[in-house]
């Protein structure tokens, strides 16, 4: 191909890149229903171009991935899926002029080299990187597992907080993006308070207003399941006493049941649905088994031998987000139960470790 040919194929490109910025631009400050409860969610925007075909899960070639820093209690969620504004957020407690960092496999071979970049204040804001993989999934588990353990060491040598909020990530061929964050829950009307609350009640509503507040998807999860596990156990001591007593025994509450039909899961946001797939139907001691080994203890832990829940992993990272609905919901269930027939509640048995 000629010089002249060349040139006015390159400026043809650059004409139809700057097109699809522009498209993209008009719609990044869409504004979506917010979530009941603030939770983590997906946003893809696809570039649609005359004979293209949108693919939002992505396809084989490079891809420029952008983690936005923050500063944990302080932008811990986004309040807009404008993109650019987003991005442009990024903030942190680290002063510095940037950084050139060689990133490291967890064998200490090297991966990537990442730029850290400073916001207009100083302040070490963005990590900017590329990386060639199928598609977006892979991309962003690929540089999740390659980032996360340099911003761990670079936040224990400054003994300083340090957090993402979002992850921005562009296919460069097609310009499509996706948007990684925790989106600001709606507001809700004030309830209104009655009745009385027992010891273990209490304890059961301050984890359950710690899993909505933690930002963790690992401290979610151990927040959600330890009011399963107290309700497993209050139960144990419950029917205990009700023999004694020479009472009847007592039902189980972990014998109820997730819906059968996903249609039924009030109050759970239409993209969470799937999360639900694999326990649909079943009890809530089944839900509890099931995740034991694989997330109570895998998160509660860090012992040799034994598979564990890391927060420097992406696998680890959505194995936590995927399980944290199911648990909200079915602690959630047991706390109604509980409120329902607090007055005819036990006071022996307000402590799981009798």
């Amino acid at each position: 191909m000629s010089t002249k040919k060349q040139k006015k194929v390159a400026a043809k490109r650059k004409k139809a890149a700057a097109a699809v910025r522009a498209r993209t631009r008009q719609v990044t400050g869409t504004q979506l229903p917010r979530p009941r409860v603030t939770e983590f969610a997906a946003v893809a925007v696809v570039p649609v171009l005359p004979g293209a075909s949108d693919k939002p899960a992505g396809s084989p070639g490079p891809y420029d991935i952008v983690f936005i820093l923050l500063v944990p209690g302080v932008s811990s969620v986004t309040t807009s899926l404008d993109f650019d504004a987003v991005v442009a957020g990024g903030d942190s407690l680290l002063q510095g002029a940037g950084l050139h960092v060689q990133l490291e496999s967890s064998d200490g071979q090297a991966l990537h080299t990442a730029r850290i970049v400073p916001n207009r204040s100083g302040r070490l804001a963005q990590i900017r990187l590329m990386v060639t993989a199928d598609d977006f999934s892979s991309a962003e588990n690929e540089a999740f597992d390659a980032v996360m353990p340099t911003l761990s060491r670079i936040a224990f040598e400054a003994d300083t907080p340090l957090e993402v909020t979002a992850i921005s990530l562009t296919e460069r061929v097609t310009q499509t993006r996706q948007l990684r964050t925790t989106l600001i829950g709606a507001v809700q009307p004030a309830p209104e308070i009655a009745g009385t609350t027992t010891p273990e009640l209490r304890m059961f509503l301050a984890a359950y207003r710690e899993g909505l507040n933690g930002n963790s998807p690992l401290y979610q999860a151990l927040s959600f399941y330890k009011i399963i596990e107290g309700a497993t156990k209050f139960h144990t001591n419950r029917v205990r006493a009700a023999t004694r007593r020479g009472e009847a025994a007592l039902v189980d509450p972990m014998a109820r049941q997730l819906p059968a039909d996903p249609k039924d899961l009030t109050d759970v946001a239409e993209w969470g649905r799937d999360n639900f797939a694999p326990y649909l139907g079943k009890s809530f001691a089944e839900i509890r088994d099931a995740v034991t080994d694989t997330i109570r203890n895998a998160v509660a832990h860090i012992s040799p031998n034994m598979g564990l829940r890391i927060a420097d992993y992406a696998a680890d990272i959505q194995a936590c987000r995927a399980i944290t609905p199911v648990l909200r919901y079915v602690a959630r269930d047991l706390i109604h139960e509980e409120l329902g027939g607090v007055s005819g509640a036990d006071p022996s048995a307000s402590n799981p470790a009798a």
